[in-house]
């Protein structure tokens, strides 16, 4: 979960930025915040935030980014994404609990990470149109973590809940909204060359195609290959899929998230 890796693709060393904000589900600790250790780990010595949000956490980030980045005097902002899910799969209650294959299948590890900064040029690759929405309204969570509304017993650990049928019932139209979303932004999807969504499993692509009017070639997917990695899923994604771009190519992002049905989304122009 060091974004190391990534302040050095970007020439950037930890104090050159100004903030750091991290998305996940799954922090390795509650307080204090998740980001707090990776500031310590990378020496980044600023400002830091921490969203306690599913996959659609990076869209809430950027929106948060691009406001700090408006200031003339804001330097680069990183934004890292990050699960450790796995820890909530209980193999000894998998033939008796249905909510564990759901574990088992939906919750990964991975950590992936974001470097924005003001364009130094009109022609530098840009991310844009940054959305954010909520269709979840009177509506139970899809699905849910525990927490301090549940009493703590010894011995105990949080456990994820799941809504399968509700989910069902609503989560593709996450993706309608978000290209609905799109739209009001100005942006025509079939203007668009490719999409990242919400890498829920390995045949995104395929159920997607069908349900939103999209080409299914023109859909980008690794969950095939590296599983459902949450918070990280869109920032590895999109890392694979950058260098195959040409320039002036564009990708549309489109996240879900079943918690409280949200979707959020961006659009990214390489150079």
């Amino acid at each position: 979960m060091i974004p190391t890796p990534s302040l050095r693709r970007a020439r950037f060393r930890p104090n050159d930025l100004s903030y750091l904000i991290a998305h996940t589900t799954t922090p390795g600790r509650l307080l204090p915040a998740n980001i707090a250790q990776v500031a310590d780990l990378i020496g980044y010595r600023g400002p830091f935030a921490e969203l306690r949000q599913a996959c659609t956490g990076f869209a809430n980030a950027l929106i948060f980014a691009f406001g700090l980045l408006h200031s003339p005097d804001c330097g680069p902002v990183a934004i890292v994404g990050s699960e450790t899910g796995s820890v909530f799969f209980d193999p000894r209650r998998a033939s008796t609990d249905a909510g564990q294959l759901i574990n088992l299948l939906q919750m990964g590890d991975g950590a992936g990470a974001c470097m924005l900064a003001r364009p130094p040029a009109a022609g530098a690759a840009r991310v844009s149109s940054a959305f954010h929405g909520y269709s979840g309204f009177d509506l139970a969570p899809g699905f849910s973590l525990t927490g301090s509304d549940v009493p703590p017993v010894q011995g105990s650990a949080p456990e994820f809940v799941h809504a399968y049928a509700q989910v069902a019932r609503h989560g593709m139209g996450l993706f309608a909204d978000g290209l609905a979303a799109l739209r009001q932004l100005g942006i025509d999807p079939s203007n668009v060359d490719y999409f990242i969504p919400h890498q829920a499993n390995g045949h995104m692509a395929r159920l997607l195609a069908g349900q939103i009017n999209l080409r299914e070639a023109s859909l980008f997917v690794n969950a095939d290959r590296i599983g459902n990695t949450g918070s990280a899923a869109v920032w590895l994604a999109l890392a694979e899929l950058r260098p195959r771009l040409r320039a002036g190519e564009s990708v549309g992002v489109l996240g879900a998230e079943a918690t409280k049905y949200l979707f959020g989304g961006f659009l990214y122009v390489h150079a």
